[in-house]
């Protein structure tokens, strides 16, 4: 039987999160010039994606009684 990896989601506050946004915004938005901007909004969106995917959803916040 393979082991199941499963880990809490830490419930982050909403200032936090907007600040782990910007990082990550501006981390990216640092392009190299020798890419195409294409590229570059790839990485972004992908970098935004794994962020989102550390977080509870919005339902999960709500349940909690934090959103």
């Amino acid at each position: 039987m393979a082991a199941v990896l499963t880990f809490e989601k830490e419930y982050v506050s909403h200032t936090n999160i907007g600040m782990e946004i910007e990082a990550i915004v501006h981390g990216t938005g640092l392009f190299d010039p020798g890419r195409h901007n294409r590229e570059n909004l790839d990485d972004l969106i992908s970098d935004l994606v794994q962020y989102r995917n550390t977080l509870p959803t919005a339902d999960e916040y709500m349940a909690k009684g934090i959103l």
